[in-house]
């Protein structure tokens, strides 16, 4: 700045030039990343247990502070949360609803949820094609595998599926509800171990299980609901084999030192993928999407799966060693432990009459 008596411009001069509206334009722009994100609140279905509390402690607090947003979060199952997207289709309170894959096509058919913008979600480019599902209306963000546990001190591992008829196991055998997603493959093994057809060619002859599955009835024990209460039961020794059942559900039991564990059968076992969905019509669906690349972040991933053993989706995480083990991860695993997904269009619309003959088998009232 030259002298004010110079032919310079001084610091004065140069202000008062401008003016308000030049001081404005001069001033170096700021950008806050996620700006747009902020003051705004979205809720957010999830499971129950083990995810859920990471997701409450690991995954939301950095999210809402990040994007300087609020996320609520309501736990439930796959069903309870269709009933939620039912109950709200004309003014949703939800915008991220997490359901299991056999949720997605009556949610979507039933125009409860939205297509998803996957160019919104970068991560989804890390996640196996699999898993990006029902044209693109959900995507999964964890994989569990699905299959008989036992105790391991009053039993072997099963080898086979064939074993839970033999005389080893008579009224020893807590059996799944078949009001669960896990306990719709039973008679799909049924119907596999009559024709002798793989499981994923056998999920189509259900209509064949149903005298094999009369055949169970004196190794069944009960019937639960409670998954929980069931694996604890088998593990303390007051039924030798349980399930099918969901690795999430078993393996943090396993990995504690109690006496139970998975089995893993030749005949393969069930996955069942964890998925995310938008909800049509929901309140902020870009800040909700932000929320579904947030869930598939590898550090995300990774922690989830060694939290709740539970297979990640993306490609390239480094799991701890003793959870990789377990867990059908990288995507060639799948392959190799025979994990089979089922076709949720054809045996949604066998749903209730899966229920009402097992039902009628084992003498469980509705």
């Amino acid at each position: 700045m030259r002298d004010r008596n110079s032919k310079g411009f001084s610091r004065r001069s140069v202000l008062k030039g401008l003016g308000v509206a030049g001081l404005a334009a001069a001033a170096p722009t700021v950008y806050v990343k996620n700006a747009w994100a902020e003051g705004k609140s979205i809720s957010v279905g999830t499971y129950k247990g083990t995810q859920a509390e990471y997701i409450r402690q690991q995954v939301i607090p950095k999210f809402e502070s990040d994007f300087k947003c609020k996320v609520s979060q309501a736990e439930g199952s796959t069903l309870n949360q269709i009933a939620q997207l039912r109950i709200q289709k004309s003014n949703p309170v939800f915008s991220v609803m997490f359901l299991d894959d056999v949720g997605i096509p009556i949610a979507r058919d039933e125009g409860l949820i939205a297509r998803l913008d996957l160019s919104k979600i970068g991560n989804s480019q890390r996640v196996a094609k699999r898993f990006v599902m029902k044209d693109n209306y959900a995507i999964a963000f964890c994989v569990s595998s699905a299959a008989p546990y036992y105790n391991t001190e009053s039993a072997q591992p099963l080898t086979s599926y064939a074993q839970l008829w033999s005389e080893d196991f008579r009224g020893a055998f807590m059996m799944s509800t078949p009001k669960q997603t896990q306990g719709v493959f039973l008679p799909v093994v049924a119907a596999a171990l009559v024709t002798g057809l793989p499981l994923t060619e056998a999920q189509y002859q259900i209509s064949k299980a149903w005298d094999k599955m009369a055949e169970l009835k004196p190794n069944v024990q009960t019937i639960y609901e409670s998954n929980v209460t069931a694996v604890l039961q088998v593990s303390q020794g007051q039924a030798k084999v349980g399930g099918l059942e969901l690795s999430k559900v078993v393996l943090p039991y396993t990995t504690q030192g109690a006496p139970v564990d998975l089995c893993y059968p030749k005949e393969g076992i069930f996955g069942v993928p964890g998925c995310m969905t938008l909800v049509n019509n929901c309140p902020n669906p870009d800040l909700a999407l932000a929320f579904m690349d947030r869930m598939l972040d590898p550090e995300i991933q990774k922690g989830l799966a060694e939290s709740a053993y539970a297979a990640p989706t993306v490609s390239g995480i480094e799991l701890d060693p003793a959870v990789a083990k377990l867990l059908p991860y990288p995507e060639g695993r799948l392959d190799e432990m025979k994990l089979v997904l089922l076709d949720w269009n054809v045996i949604n619309s066998q749903r209730s009459d899966i229920i009402e003959r097992t039902n009628q088998i084992f003498g469980v009232r509705g």
